[in-house]
C-alpha cells in the first residue's frame, strides 16, 4: 500500500518484498509518520479494537434498554 503525505506530497511504499513477490502488505491501521516532513497520516479506517468497543458498547445499551423498558412496563 502506498501511502502519500498531505503535507509534502512524499510516497511511502512500506510492503514487504522478497525475489521480487510482495510477502506482506503494510495497512496504515494507527497512523504513520512521515520521514521527510514529521507529518502524522491519519489511519484510513479505525484500529479493530475501537471497532470491537463501540459494537459491543451498543450490545449493552441494547441489553440495557430492554432490560429498563421490561420494568417500567411492570409499573
Amino acid at each position: 500500500m502506498e501511502i502519500m503525505c498531505d503535507k509534502c506530497d512524499f510516497v511511502i511504499n512500506k510492503d514487504k518484498y522478497e525475489d521480487g513477490f510482495r510477502i506482506e502488505e503494510y495497512k496504515n491501521v494507527y497512523g504513520t509518520l512521515c520521514p521527510n516532513c514529521g507529518h502524522i497520516i491519519k489511519p484510513i479506517s479505525k484500529p479493530k479494537f475501537v471497532q470491537n468497543y463501540e459494537i459491543n458498547k451498543m450490545k449493552l445499551q441494547f441489553d440495557f434498554l430492554e432490560i429498563l423498558r421490561k420494568k417500567l412496563r411492570r409499573n
